[in-house]
């Protein structure tokens, strides 16, 4: 082996180090919030006792904490002020991620207060176990697809077509391949070294996740635009360098300033194209949508999980 490449070996071995670590963060995280997630108990307390858990553990947080309800499927995160409490009868997701040094874990889990909805969250749980079982090197992702929506319709429900895992990469939460919650015509293969983010999602609706008008999560597009205000220049300055390219929300941001403040530069920050929205997805109406995931790293014959 070349100097070279004891060089490049040792700096992914220090990459994947860091991978475990942000793991073992979000490990610990969710056993502590796990017992805090009842009924009565407002969203944005939780969010923000997952994010103050996170940072006080040493590290920090790779996305605003997205607790979605029933038939949301993803990104709802407590906006500034937020009032919304579990109810008695809700379907309780709760994502979140850790990262270390941009290296992230990324994982979620279900709970259900209404117990007709318990072999709904087995689904989407059963569905990453056999996900996991399944990936190795040269494994194409549109086969852990099927087996994703095989387990899922074998539960009498259907997979969330337009949600997929993601590979991770440095300060890159969603990278160039996916892993779908469906089968579908091809596929790339998955390969040693490589990070996933895998997430299965079953619902009692339609399985499409349609954008709302919603929207309580950014983040910095990297394109030169004019920006007309001081503020927005001071705002856009402060989430480059604190989030990167990695998601954020408003109410990260009330700390240095005024939710007046924020608002009217997120305006202009949007407006001029330099942040990406994220609008709260949901199925349809009435229906009810499980999530599970968990962050793999893919080994020489399988897969390590560093969430679990």
């Amino acid at each position: 082996m070349s100097e070279n490449e004891q060089r490049e070996k040792l700096s992914k071995g220090e990459e994947l180090e860091k991978y475990r670590k942000a793991g073992s963060i979000h490990r610990q995280v969710a056993e502590y919030i796990k017992p805090h997630v009842k009924v009565g108990v407002k969203l944005i307390d939780l969010c923000e006792m997952i994010e103050g858990k996170i940072v006080e553990l040493g590290g920090k947080c790779a996305f605003p904490t997205n607790i979605s309800i029933n038939n949301l499927a993803a990104h709802y995160s407590s906006p500034p002020g937020d009032e919304t409490v579990i109810g008695d009868k809700d379907v309780v997701k709760i994502d979140f991620g850790v990262h270390v040094d941009g290296y992230i874990a990324d994982g979620a889990f279900t709970v259900a207060f209404n117990e007709e909805y318990n072999k709904l969250v087995e689904a989407s749980e059963e569905a990453l176990n056999k996900a996991i079982e399944a990936i190795k090197p040269k494994v194409k992702t549109n086969e852990v697809g099927r087996i994703i929506e095989e387990t899922i319709k074998k539960y009498g429900y259907r997979p969330v077509r337009d949600l997929s895992g993601h590979i991770l990469d440095q300060y890159n939460l969603h990278g160039a391949k996916n892993i779908p919650n469906i089968k579908v015509p091809f596929g790339k293969e998955v390969l040693e070294g490589e990070v996933y983010a895998v997430e299965t999602f079953a619902t009692t609706g339609q399985g499409y996740a349609h954008e709302t008008p919603y929207v309580y999560i950014y983040s910095f597009i990297p394109v030169r635009a004019p920006l007309r205000s001081q503020l927005a220049r001071n705002v856009l300055k402060k989430i480059v360098e604190e989030f990167k390219t990695l998601p954020f929300s408003q109410r990260w941001l009330l700390k240095d300033m005024s939710l007046g403040s924020v608002k009217l530069a997120f305006r202009e920050l949007v407006n001029s194209g330099v942040l990406h929205q994220y609008h709260v997805l949901a199925d349809v109406k009435g229906s009810y949508v499980s999530q599970a995931e968990h962050t793999l790293i893919v080994t020489n014959d399988g897969c390590e999980v560093t969430t679990r």
